[in-house]
């Protein structure tokens, strides 16, 4: 049993359209229509808002990789810096080893000169025959 407060209320709700009074064959076609158009706009706006992730995402990538790049530039000047340095230190280190090995051939070769022109001399020592018998 209704009471007649909630009769009341339900009378006053359909008449102010909240319910359908009646079913309307040309309401429910403009709802299938409407619902139809919905379906595009939602479509749509998938679309558009996953072409928003994609340029979100590769503007993130692209924000990732510019220190990144920038980075390596600055790393590959510093690795030519360095590989300069290197060669030089090489080339003199090169230089270096000739100039001793100079000196160090000047110096048995001076050494061999005056061993020899010390034993023509003879040094001031008599020859001794002991060798010969």
């Amino acid at each position: 049993m209704r009471t007649p407060l909630t009769t009341l209320l339900l009378a006053l709700w359909i008449s102010t359209g909240a319910l359908p009074a009646s079913a309307d064959p040309l309401a429910d076609s403009e709802n299938v229509q409407d619902t139809a158009v919905l379906q595009a706009e939602l479509a749509e706006l998938e679309a558009e808002r996953a072409r928003l992730e994609n340029a979100l995402q590769q503007a993130r990538s692209q924000a990732r990789d510019n220190p990144l790049s920038e980075e390596n530039l600055l790393l590959q000047d510093r690795l030519q810096q360095q590989q300069a340095i290197i060669d030089a230190m090489r080339a003199r280190d090169q230089q270096q080893q000739q100039q001793w090995f100079l000196i160090g051939g000047g110096t048995v070769a001076g050494s061999l000169l005056l061993g020899f022109m010390l034993g023509r001399s003879g040094g001031g020592r008599r020859k001794s025959s002991e060798w010969l018998n």
